[in-house]
């Protein structure tokens, strides 16, 4: 029984640590799309102007 726990203790940080990298990969990939608030201030305003432009019925 003590084998049995030790491999779900095992399986179960191994499954926390994978979760993290795995959340952590997603936070980093979409902190270097945005990096700086120019970037997020001009896609914004690029969005605007698109909406603008489209015609109205």
């Amino acid at each position: 029984m003590k084998q049995v726990n030790k491999v779900f203790i095992f399986f179960r940080k191994i499954s926390w640590a994978l979760i993290v990298a795995f959340m952590l990969g997603v936070h980093n990939f979409y902190k270097q799309e945005m990096d700086s608030p120019d970037t997020i201030v001009s896609s914004i305003e690029i969005d605007a102007e698109e909406e603008d432009s489209t015609p109205k019925l």
